[in-house]
């Protein structure tokens, strides 16, 4: 009886992590889009769970770093100021890192929704 008992737990507890995880999963943001080409700003109109959305990709050499924002400074000499949260992914060679990672000297993209605070950010040695 205590085993049955000790199972039942088991498989409820599987389904609360299983169901934590597929929540998890559901509040990631977009994969950044192919772009063909060089660019440094891009809008892009895109539709996520039937609701419109403009995306809004900037790409550039890291000038400065602070504890909420990064400022890139694009190809053609634009400087943009791009405002980062807790929540913000960033990664650098496929691996999640943290906001201690950002550098000046580091060449990075970044994706906002809605021209928000940067959701995605990817990491690069060079542009």
């Amino acid at each position: 009886m205590r085993k049955l008992v000790a199972l039942a737990m088991l498989v409820s507890m599987l389904g609360l992590v299983s169901g934590a995880v597929a929540g998890v999963k559901a509040k990631q943001p977009p994969p950044f889009p192919q772009l063909a080409g060089t660019w440094s700003h891009a809008e892009i109109n895109v539709t996520i769970k039937k609701v419109q959305h403009t995306l809004i990709l900037d790409r550039g050499r890291i000038i400065k770093v602070a504890p909420d924002s990064i400022t890139l400074r694009a190809p053609d000499g634009t400087i943009t100021q791009i405002p980062l949260t807790p929540t913000t992914i960033i990664m650098f060679r496929r691996v999640q890192v943290t906001t201690f990672a950002l550098r000046r000297g580091l060449f990075a993209e970044t994706m906002r929704i809605d021209g928000g605070a940067a959701v995605r950010v990817k990491l690069t040695l060079r542009p």
